[in-house]
C-alpha cells in the first residue's frame, strides 16, 4: 500500500458514502423520507460501519473482505442489509488500498485484473457470502450454485450471470456502468442542485430508466423488472427538466408510495447508486 493514511480516508469515505444514501430519496428503496416494508435505516447506519471497519482491515484479500463485513452483519445487526453495496465497495476499496489515488479509467483496469485474478480458493468465500445472505443467490444458476463449493473461479461465474445480474455484469466489466452512466449522471445531477443526496437521486433514476433492476427480477419476474423501468423513465425525466426539489420530491414520494405499495423494491439500483459516489470520491479528479 502506497499511502498509509488512505486505509483512514477509505473508512471516513465508506461510511459517508453508504450513510448519505439514506439521505437520498430511492423510490421504492430505504429512505429518510418515508418508511421502508422490511428495513430500518437503523439497520443500514450500524451495517455502514461494519462495512466500512471490515473492508479496510489490513492484508485481506477481496473474499475475506467480503465474508468477514457479511458475517459481522448478520452477528450485530441480524438483517440481510448490505451485500450489494459489500460485493460493490470490496473490489474498489481493495484496488485503492494497493494503488492510491487513481484514474477513473485506471480504477475500472485494475477492477478487472482484481477480479480475474481470483483464484477458485478466493472465490468460495465470495460464494459462501452470497449463498448465506441471498438464498436465491447472485443470478446463479443450478450450473453454479453458490451453496455449493465452486469449481470454477469467480470471474467465471460471473460472466455466467452477467445477463441477469446488474453486480456479476459489473465484476465482468470492471465496473464500466458506474464508469460511463453513474459518474456522468452523478456530475450532472450535482452541478444542478449542489446537493450529494439529491445527485444521488438523480444517479439512482438514470440507472433504473436504463437497466432492469435484478432484485425486482429475482423476486418479483422480468415482466415486472420492465414495466418499473418504463415508468422510471418519465420521473427521471421530471427530474432532469426541474429544479424545485419540493416538487421532485413530492413526484418522486408518489411514486416511492406505488413501489412499496407492491413491495417492490429496485435494491440493486441503490447499490449501483453508492458504488458511483465511492467510485467519484475516491479517484483523482478529472
Amino acid at each position: 500500500m502506497k499511502n498509509p493514511k488512505i486505509r483512514i480516508l477509505l473508512k471516513k469515505q465508506i461510511k459517508f458514502v453508504c450513510d448519505v444514501e439514506m439521505e437520498s430519496l430511492k423510490p421504492g428503496n430505504v429512505h429518510k423520507f418515508s418508511k421502508s416494508n422490511d428495513m430500518s435505516i437503523k439497520n443500514f447506519l450500524r451495517s455502514s460501519l461494519i462495512i466500512s471497519k471490515c473492508l479496510t482491515k489490513k492484508n485481506l484479500n477481496l473474499g475475506i473482505k467480503i465474508i468477514n463485513s457479511v458475517n459481522e452483519i448478520q452477528k450485530k445487526v441480524k438483517k440481510n442489509t448490505n451485500l450489494g453495496i459489500i460485493l460493490m465497495l470490496s473490489p474498489i476499496v481493495s484496488v485503492v488500498l494497493e494503488e492510491g489515488i487513481i484514474s477513473k479509467e485506471k480504477l475500472v483496469r485494475k477492477i478487472k485484473t482484481l477480479i480475474k485474478k481470483q483464484s477458485i480458493k478466493d472465490s468460495i468465500h465470495i460464494f459462501k457470502a452470497i449463498s448465506i445472505t441471498s438464498p436465491g443467490g447472485l443470478g446463479f444458476s443450478k450450473k453454479y450454485d453458490v451453496n455449493k463449493l465452486p469449481k470454477i473461479n469467480l470471474h467465471k461465474a460471473m460472466e455466467y450471470s452477467k445477463k441477469r445480474d446488474l453486480i456479476a455484469r459489473q465484476y465482468c466489466n470492471g465496473f464500466e456502468d458506474i464508469y460511463s452512466t453513474g459518474i456522468p449522471a452523478y456530475k450532472k445531477f450535482y452541478n444542478k442542485w449542489g446537493k450529494v443526496n439529491w445527485a444521488l437521486t438523480g444517479v439512482y433514476l438514470t440507472f433504473l430508466k436504463k437497466f432492469n433492476d435484478s432484485h425486482i427480477a429475482r423476486n418479483k419476474g422480468k415482466k415486472i423488472a420492465t414495466n418499473v423501468r418504463k415508468e422510471a423513465q418519465k420521473y427521471y425525466f421530471f427530474l432532469k427538466r426541474n429544479k424545485n426539489l419540493n416538487k421532485i420530491k413530492k413526484k418522486l414520494l408518489f411514486f416511492d408510495k406505488k413501489l412499496k405499495s407492491k413491495r417492490i423494491n429496485p435494491g440493486t439500483m441503490a447499490d449501483l447508486t453508492v458504488a458511483t459516489l465511492l467510485f467519484e470520491i475516491v479517484t483523482k479528479k478529472q
